[in-house]
């Protein structure tokens, strides 16, 4: 469980990811390292050999040369190298060398002898008196194709092994050092960058539970991913509060819209069987409760058909077909309750449109703006309606002369049981929710409803649905 956290499993993916890379950097210096002070070795015998094949050949004898043994003396034993040398004739004999006792401790091999024969250098480390290893190069001197000379020159790589052990040292020291050092940091560092984190969750668990929705979290100037991750929880949150007073609202709406019909059967059934009453009586009440019943029946359909719409399971039965003779039989049918109060249905202009849609839905959606027209409409007035293209929607327009609403409450009509007059409603029969499943309706055919009023003077309704384009007909 130690890498239960983000925090922890951070940290730990970056430690091993550091050490593999350490390890490799290290492999990697401590192989190149080593092999280039050995080439460093070997370049420096390389140049000795040289100079002491350089004299050899001044003078083709297999004794020393004059003062010889006192320059290399000084030249290859400069600087502590301990270095030494030796000259061979052409049959492997000593003919010369340096004054260093560990010189005679190893023999002329056959491989430097053989590869000196076919005049190439030759390279060999040994091991004498179990000391430090010692690098020796093998040179043959030729003059007319003929070895005549053998220079072999020597080196105690002792120098080269320690500077390879000091880095082992400094190597096994360091890496495991800044390990640990980056292990501190990047936890420190982990936990600085997922702060923002912490605070989401101590956000959630707060309104989790004290169900605090109005709660939410700082968001720091730096827009980086956690600041956007804590906008979109408060965007989130905003929603979800919006939603909880909206489902709080919708409830209490409910449970009052259908509280009254359910108050009134409940008194007029208690009224009713007090006493004995005459047969009209019965049959008054009983009326009565049927109309409460019914309200009750449309109310609760209603809330079905918007309850459907937000999980978009209201199946549409589409078709083309013409818009306009379905606006025709809807106005004539708004005549005949119209007639009651006076009021004009004026056919302002209808033209043939072409859509794509629900005929039911799509006639519901007209009278129920027709009909909330007619209901707040006063005696005598007028309401006006066409329709036309538009720009690729059919835009059907509905004008009436009524009371008209306040611009406050032009944002809220088509909230669910909103109404702006709740006294009058009731008793003009409305349940508030006609406007809401119109605007579900114009949606659901991915069309818009657009409202427009003015007090005192009357309410216009633009309905927009998309028309069938010319190459839809085919």
């Amino acid at each position: 469980m130690a890498f239960k956290s983000i925090r922890s499993r951070l940290t730990a993916w970056y430690v091993i990811l550091l050490a593999i890379i350490l390890i490799l950097f290290s492999l990697l210096l401590y192989y190149f390292l080593t092999k280039r002070l050995y080439q460093s070795v070997d370049n420096s015998l390389t140049v000795s050999a040289t100079v002491v094949s350089t004299s050899a050949t001044m003078r083709l004898t297999s004794s020393p040369l004059p003062g010889l043994n006192e320059f290399f003396d000084q030249f290859l034993r400069e600087g502590n190298l301990n270095k030494f040398y030796r000259i061979y004739d052409g049959s492997g004999s000593v003919g010369s060398r340096s004054g260093n006792i560990s010189a005679s401790e190893f023999p002329l091999s056959g491989t430097a002898y053989s590869d000196a024969l076919k005049g190439n250098n030759s390279y060999e480390t040994f091991k004498v008196g179990g000391k430090h290893p010692i690098r020796v190069i093998t040179m043959p001197v030729m003059v007319n194709d003929k070895l005549v000379n053998l220079v072999q020159v020597g080196t105690s790589l002792q120098a080269v092994q320690e500077t390879l052990r000091n880095l082992k040292i400094i190597l096994f020291t360091a890496v495991p050092s800044v390990l640990i050092f980056a292990a501190l940091f990047a936890r420190f560092m982990a936990r600085r960058a997922l702060k923002p984190i912490s605070r989401i969750i101590d956000t959630a668990r707060d309104i989790g539970q004290g169900q605090e929705l109005s709660k939410r979290i700082p968001v720091l100037k730096i827009k980086d991913e956690l600041g956007q991750l804590a906008l979109t929880f408060n965007e989130m949150m905003n929603r979800l509060e919006n939603s909880f007073k909206q489902m709080r609202q919708f409830s209490s709406d409910a449970s009052h819209e259908l509280r009254t019909p359910l108050t009134v059967l409940k008194g007029q059934n208690e009224l009713i069987l007090s006493k004995l009453r005459k047969p009209e009586e019965y049959q008054e009440v009983i009326s009565s409760n049927l109309e409460e019943i019914n309200y009750m029946s449309k109310v609760l359909e209603d809330l079905f058909l918007l309850s459907k719409s937000d999980e978009n399971q209201v199946g549409l039965d589409c078709k083309q077909f013409n818009l306009k003779p379905l606006v025709e039989e809807v106005c004539k049918h708004a005549e005949v309750l119209a007639e009651e109060k006076n009021i004009k249905i004026i056919i302002a202009f209808l033209e043939a449109v072409q859509v794509n849609g629900d005929e039911v839905r799509l006639r519901q959606m007209s009278w129920n703006i027709l009909q909330n027209g007619i209901k707040y409409t006063q005696c005598g007035g007028e309401l006006k309606v066409s329709l036309q293209n538009n720009g690729g929607f059919a835009l059907l327009t509905i004008q009436d002369t009524g009371i008209g609403i306040p611009k406050e409450d032009l944002s809220f009509i088509f909230n669910r049981f909103y109404r702006v007059d709740k006294a009058r409603s009731r008793d003009e029969g409305g349940s508030g929710l006609g406007l809401s499943i119109c605007r579900q309706i114009a949606e659901a055919h991915k069309g818009t409803i657009e409202v427009e009023s003015t007090l005192g003077v009357g309410t216009r309704f633009k309905i927009r649905i998309p028309l069938i384009l010319n190459d839809e007909h085919v």
